[in-house]
């Protein structure tokens, strides 16, 4: 009689089995296993299924944003959706109610765009972006990565995570990506929790200076990082300079931090740094 019962229930279960789903649920899976993703090769040998059957579902996946395919490594890698979807109401999209109308304000005062950034699996993430009106402006794509250790955003979250959660950050760092010595990450988080910000030329583009300030949550924990990637206009047309435009983003850090519940003494912008005023 069990073995009857055992039967009809993996007879109801072939009956409700969904191939593309489960081929589909098993590209996810296995990418979300990958930080520095997968080739179409890779992922047809690791799923021990011809690529025929998989590459339309890698199609799908790309086209409703759960995959990114990076057109220069042919190598397809997770992006943050499933990770928002879990969110539902949580940091994500509460960092994003309250930060977008803040960062639109930003961004329009300085003439600048501006971007935030969070932590996830050895990468930072950009999750909210913002444009100003000006006819100029230069911007990045929603989901792309912000290295650890060569940008400003990856310096500032390495600074003032906790130092066993700065420890699990940097053994995720993936192989492909740049990784400070010892010394110069000990440097680097001395620095940038001294000065409460981070401001270096941008790794990537020649003329572009990025700017970024922590922002907090309730728990004091840091939740992201401000960036606005500034762009000096050779025509002097631009009226707002790096310095004011650095008090304008310090500025926004420190409401978005509020309006996430972090609680902040009450001092003058120019006697200390938004860091220094939470000492962390």
């Amino acid at each position: 009689m069990a073995d009857t019962k055992k039967i009809k229930s993996q007879s109801r279960r072939k009956e409700y089995s969904a191939p593309a789903l489960e081929k589909g649920l098993d590209i996810i899976e296995v990418l979300a296993r990958e930080p520095e993703g997968l080739t179409s090769a890779e992922i047809s040998s690791r799923l021990k299924r011809p690529m025929g059957q998989l590459f339309r579902m890698l199609v799908v996946l790309q086209q409703r944003g759960y995959v990114y395919y990076e057109a220069g490594t042919e190598r397809y890698e997770m992006t943050l959706k499933l990770f928002e979807i879990a969110q539902g109401l949580g940091p994500v999209q509460r960092l994003n109610l309250v930060a977008a109308p803040l960062m639109k304000q930003l961004a329009e005062e300085i003439g600048q765009s501006c971007h935030l950034v969070i932590y996830y699996s050895g990468k930072g993430h950009i999750v909210v972006q913002q444009n100003a009106s000006s006819a100029r402006v230069l911007s990045v794509r929603l989901g792309a990565e912000a290295p650890l250790s060569n940008s400003c955003s990856g310096h500032i979250l390495l600074a003032f995570a906790e130092e066993s959660e700065r420890s699990k950050m940097i053994s995720a760092i993936p192989k492909s990506h740049h990784k400070l010595t010892e010394t110069a990450l000990k440097a680097t988080v001395q620095r940038v929790r001294q000065n409460g910000f981070e401001r270096l030329p941008s790794s990537l583009i020649q003329g572009v200076e990025d700017i970024g300030f922590p922002i907090f949550d309730h728990t004091e924990a840091v939740a992201a990082v401000l960036v606005v990637p500034f762009l000096a206009y050779l025509d002097g047309s631009h009226l707002v300079n790096i310095e004011d435009a650095q008090k304008a983003i310090e500025r926004t850090a420190q409401r978005i931090t509020v309006g996430l519940g972090c609680k902040i003494p009450s001092k003058p912008l120019a006697d200390q740094s938004l860091g220094q005023r939470l000492r962390v």
